[in-house]
């Protein structure tokens, strides 16, 4: 009988890929908070791991503008930015359209079921104003589209925008409502009607509708 194809097994993380993707989600979720001193002895301690991963990391972490390095001095978590937001989010929502048009030809009925299925747990997770199920259930719908692109850069590109916005995010929705995820379902509607321009510009307005909200309420 055909015998199934095993799933590549996960390369194993290096120390400094460990450190680096742990510590960016302590920055991402707010466990490590804007201007807090960062000590490279302390979490190579955490991690069991040589100092030298860990400034590597904290480098990596520095070329994404999640840390700011001091020469000689301290590294300290960035701060937080509004006005650095607006562009970020605009650049996003235009990377995330130029997704969803790589993937157009590749959106069929099963993706199309799948993406309703995403957003149907979305829309329960937002209503119980559950940040975090919302957070994984919208990167759920999306990397739908990223996958179905299958531009590597591009993914990259968004996922470290993200980053800066997801931290910005996590602070303004313990306060307010969460997005809605109304435009999630003008995108799939649209994409139903093969009507790709009125999808992107549904995954625009996905995007700028946050920014518009946290903006409004500054």
């Amino acid at each position: 009988m055909p015998v199934p194809a095993k799933k590549p097994k996960e390369k194993p993380k290096t120390a400094k890929e460990l450190v680096y993707s742990e510590v960016r989600e302590w920055i991402v979720n707010g466990v490590l908070k804007p201007d807090e001193k960062i000590s490279d002895q302390e979490i190579s301690q955490y991690f069991s791991v040589s100092r030298t991963p860990v400034r590597e990391a904290i480098q990596m972490l520095a070329d994404q503008r999640l840390v700011t390095i001091s020469p000689g001095k301290e590294t300290r978590v960035s701060p937080l930015d509004i006005r650095e937001a607006d562009f970020d989010y605009r650049i996003a929502a235009e990377l995330h359209a130029l997704a969803l048009e790589f993937a157009y030809p590749s959106v069929t009925e099963d993706v199309l079921d799948e993406l309703k299925k995403i957003n149907q747990s979305f829309a329960i997770v937002i209503k119980d104003h559950d940040i975090e199920g919302a957070t994984r259930f919208d990167d759920q719908f999306h990397a739908v589209f990223l996958r179905l692109a299958g531009a590597h850069f591009l993914t990259e590109f968004t996922h470290i925008l993200k980053g800066h916005l997801q931290r910005i995010e996590n602070v303004y929705y313990r306060e307010h409502d969460i997005a809605s995820y109304d435009s999630h379902e003008k995108m799939i509607e649209a994409l139903e009607r093969h009507d790709l321009e009125q999808a992107k510009e549904a995954m625009r307005e996905n995007w700028l509708y946050t920014l518009r909200k946290i903006k409004k309420d500054s």
